[in-house]
C-alpha cells in the first residue's frame, strides 16, 4: 500500500512553480547587480596562490641561514644533553630529573623539527631521530633510574657522534 506523501513518477514533468505572463520580479534598487562568477572566483584564487607559492621559493637565504643556525644550535645542545643524561651513575640522586628534562627537551625537539620537510632527508636528523628514540623507548620501558645497557649506550653514543660530525659537515 502506498503512502500519499510518497513521490510517484508521472509521465508528464510538472513545473515546481506555477507559471504566469507577468516577467520575473527585478531586484531591488539596493541590492548588487554584479555577481561574481564562479569562473571569476577561481581564476583570483588560482592567481592568489600562485602568488603565495612564489614568495615562498623567493625567501631570502638569510631567513634559511637563520632557521638552519638554530637547528644546529638546538641539536648540539639534545647531544650534550643526552651524553650528560647517560653517562650518570645510577646512584646520582639527579637522574631521576636530568632524565625528566632530557625528555620535555626530546620531545619539544622533535615536535618542532619533525615537520620540517627540507631536515628530514639530514644525516644529523635522522641519527639524532634514532637516539632519541632509543633513549626515551628504554626510560619510558624500565624507568628513569634503570641504567641503559652497555651495548645499547655504545650504539646510541655512536649515533650522536655520527649527527655531530653531519651537523659540522652541515648534513
Amino acid at each position: 500500500m502506498a503512502s500519499p506523501s510518497l513521490l510517484t513518477p508521472t509521465p508528464k514533468l510538472q513545473p515546481l512553480l506555477p507559471t504566469s505572463g507577468a516577467p520575473p520580479p527585478s531586484p531591488l534598487p539596493h541590492q548588487n547587480q554584479h555577481h561574481p562568477s564562479r569562473r571569476h572566483f577561481l581564476s583570483l584564487s588560482a592567481v592568489t596562490t600562485a602568488t603565495l607559492s612564489l614568495s615562498s621559493l623567493l625567501t631570502p637565504p638569510q631567513a634559511f641561514a637563520a632557521e638552519d643556525e638554530e637547528y644546529v644550535k638546538e641539536t648540539s645542545d639534545v647531544i650534550n644533553k643526552v651524553r650528560n643524561t647517560i653517562s650518570m651513575d645510577k646512584n646520582d640522586p639527579n637522574v631521576a630529573t636530568a632524565v625528566a628534562e632530557l625528555r620535555d627537551t626530546s620531545n619539544s625537539w622533535v615536535a618542532k623539527y619533525r615537520r620540517e620537510k627540507a631536515l628530514l632527508g639530514r644525516a644529523s636528523f635522522r641519527e639524532i631521530y634514532s637516539a632519541l628514540n632509543a633513549v626515551s623507548g628504554h626510560y619510558i620501558s624500565f624507568g628513569p633510574t634503570a641504567p641503559i645497557p652497555a651495548k645499547r649506550k655504545a650504539r646510541i653514543l655512536e649515533e650522536m657522534d655520527t649527527a655531530e660530525k653531519a651537523l659540522l659537515r652541515g648534513r
